[in-house]
């Protein structure tokens, strides 16, 4: 060890001196208070014997600068003291010292003293150096979580709709990672959809896995698929890359304001709950599935619920984080609380804040325990676009060329797979007339609709005019289209530019030639009033729909051949 003697009398640093160097320790001596500050701070020993009484600076003046001098380090201090009285051994400690030995010296004493303050010095030293390796890491750790974080908000919030006007929301993480996913998204038809979805557990772990759901999510909207499609897909996803014990309960919506109706498909989610203009709870939808994750899918497990919405109505999802918050004794709010806001004494208008209100009153200052999220889907405005929206859609200006396409869906195809996002995805791929998505797909979909649903499955679109006939339509759709063996859709499309004496000077537009048959009975177009002013119900309102959007839709044959003709310009 390096030891520094600072000590006034030669005989006592001689001694010293002479003891500590048998033993093998270098020895550094000084004889004031003031040259013992100066020698420790350029010698940096591993330890000080420092003498009480000495001229100009004392033994406690020089051993607290010593120890201001060095305070990230630990050099222990052990006075050297003819006072054996408790006040002045008191000073010794609260000057900075960490022993006391007493003149006449102990050789021995002195030895033990010395051999346990090196112990104590070096146990210092290796929590120091733990210390800051500590300090690295968390240092790294806090890094990777700001990176992690600002990825993860710009994944799961890209393209994100939750500013739309018929949406309230508010949610709570535990930690810096959220485990609830609140997404929303417009599908190209207008409809409007939406996910809460709740990971199993909470922070990072559960953020992680919402990244590729919300991924999906944003995709296949985008695309057209239905909800049923998504959560098969998310499903899938997250069988393949979580561990066993994780998975996400969810609830997938889809609002169509156009037709008037939600579907919602419900995995291990708490109830939706569908409350009235009065403020009363109408309906609940509760979960028929298990929760994305847990286990590989059937043709049952895709099935949705299809409601009618009516103007007045608000829907309210929320995960269970909502009804399992502890307040400061431990009970939990509960969905008895929950739901006892819709008996009619709250207008619906204030609900949901209301919920909020109630919620923070009864949580008070207790510990969150789990991320809370809800959700309020206000159905009058569902037809209302977010601000900014026409800017965020992306429009590219590709020349127009000519091609075709043709495809041919078999009754077994139609069972399987839902063919409309693929032909739109192929016709955007093709042209990509930015700007037309939306209309194309809804011609389209209004086409292939009206020759599956009435040429193949025969179901009558009148039987939608009541709440009732409204889902018994959809149960025929099902139960005919899972029976389907024989018939087949078959579409052709084709492209050409249109001259430039038609656009202006240059060719940026075409026509979309769009021929849908299919191998049903046809229908008697004379019988058929479809408009589109005043009609506010559920059907009639498709081949005006067609038409309005069209230079022109022709039906031939025995009204199982429809020709339409789009035109687009950028």
């Amino acid at each position: 060890m390096k030891i520094l003697i600072v000590d006034d009398d030669p005989i006592n640093r001689t001694i010293l001196q002479r003891l500590l160097g048998k033993e093998g320790h270098e020895v550094i001596t000084a004889n004031n208070g003031r040259d013992g500050v100066e020698a420790f701070a350029l010698h940096h020993p591993d330890l000080v014997l420092m003498d009480i009484r000495m001229p100009g600076m004392n033994g406690y003046e020089a051993a607290r600068e010593i120890k201001t001098l060095h305070a990230s380090h630990f050099t222990p201090i052990i006075f050297l003291t003819a006072v054996t009285d408790e006040e002045g051994l008191v000073q010794c400690i609260d000057s900075g010292g960490d022993d006391f030995l007493t003149k006449p010296f102990n050789r021995t004493i002195l030895q033990a003293k010395i051999g346990a303050m090196e112990r104590i010095r070096q146990l210092h030293a290796r929590l120091r150096l733990q210390k800051e390796e500590l300090e690295l890491h968390q240092e790294r750790v806090h890094q990777e979580l700001e990176v992690g974080k600002h990825i993860f908000a710009h994944i799961v919030r890209a393209g994100n709709l939750l500013d739309a006007p018929c949406l309230n929301h508010w949610t709570s993480p535990m930690t810096l990672f959220n485990g609830d996913l609140l997404v929303a998204s417009y599908n190209p038809a207008g409809g409007l959809h939406i996910m809460l979805g709740d990971f199993t557990g909470h922070g990072l772990s559960a953020a992680v896995a919402a990244m590729p759901v919300a991924d999906i999510f944003y995709d296949m909207t985008a695309q057209g698929f239905s909800i049923g499609d998504m959560a098969e897909a998310m499903n899938v996803k997250l069988l393949s890359i979580m561990p066993r014990r994780m998975f996400c309960a969810a609830c997938l919506i889809e609002v169509d304001h156009r037709q008037q109706s939600l579907v919602i498909w419900n995995g291990g989610l708490p109830d939706v709950l569908i409350v009235d203009g009065s403020g009363r709870l109408v309906q609940r939808i509760p979960s028929t599935h298990m929760p994305l994750g847990v286990a590989p899918m059937t043709r049952e497990d895709r099935k949705v619920e299809i409601l009618e919405i009516r103007p007045d109505y608000r829907v309210f999802l929320h995960s269970d984080g909502v009804t399992e918050a502890t307040a400061t004794n431990d009970t939990m709010y509960g969905s008895e609380r929950l739901e006892s806001h819709f008996d009619g004494t709250h207008g619906p208008e204030t609900l949901f804040h209301a919920i909020l209100d109630d919620l923070e009153q009864f949580r008070g200052t207790a510990q969150q325990t789990d991320d809370i999220s809800l959700l309020e889907i206000v159905c009058d405005r569902a037809g209302e676009e977010p601000r900014g929206i026409e800017e965020k859609r992306q429009r590219t200006a590709i020349p127009p060329t000519p091609w075709e396409a043709s495809f041919t869906f078999s009754a077994h195809t139609l069972k399987s797979v839902d063919p409309l996002p693929t032909v739109i995805n192929t016709v955007m791929n093709l042209q990509a007339p930015s700007g037309h998505r939306e209309r194309l797909y809804t011609i389209l979909a209004e086409l292939f609709s009206n020759a599956l649903d009435h040429g193949l499955l025969k179901l009558d679109t009148r039987t939608k005019k009541t709440p009732e006939g409204f889902i018994q339509y959809y149960t025929q759709r099902e139960e005919r289209l899972a029976r389907l063996e024989e018939g087949t859709i078959r579409l052709e499309l084709s492209h050409r530019p249109r001259p430039p004496e038609q656009t202006g000077t240059e060719p940026r537009g075409g026509e979309i030639h769009i021929l849908m048959e299919d191998t049903g009975c046809g229908f008697e177009l004379d019988q058929v009033h479809s408009q589109l002013q005043g009609n506010v119900g559920h059907g009639g309102r498709g081949i005006a729909l067609v038409k309005s959007l069209c230079h022109s839709l022709e039906y031939q044959g025995r009204g199982n051949r429809a020709k339409a003709v789009y035109r687009w310009t950028l």
